[in-house]
């Protein structure tokens, strides 16, 4: 019975020690600094990218305005939000394979200055 009650609280000692391990990020190291969209098929604003290593990423418009928010990565994915007073604009860009690239839905993409 003592053998039992000894291999049951190991039991729960380990699982619970499982749930206290954090989650490992993945490297975002390539992402930080400047990007300028440098493909740009819909002619839209050419704006900048500003990325650093607290997670957080400014816009820098055209005609001159910012806009900060944060930024994730995930599964070759990097998703942006920008709080705004209206509502939090999300945006998703697909990562190239070898970290130059961000592209947009609509083709247009992003380069590191």
């Amino acid at each position: 019975m003592k053998q039992s009650l000894r291999w049951l609280l190991a039991a729960i000692f380990f699982v619970s020690l499982s749930g206290c391990v954090e989650e490992e990020k993945e490297d975002t190291s390539w992402v930080l600094g400047t990007w300028e969209l440098t493909h740009n098929p819909e002619d839209d604003d050419n704006d900048r990218l500003v990325f650093d290593s607290d997670e957080t990423v400014t816009v820098l418009a055209e005609k001159g305005g910012k806009l900060a928010g944060s930024y994730q990565y995930a599964d070759g994915k990097l998703t942006i939000s920008l709080p705004t007073q209206r509502k939090t604009i999300e945006v998703e860009f697909e990562v190239s394979s070898d970290y130059g690239k961000l592209i947009y839905e609509s083709g247009a993409y992003y380069t590191k200055k």
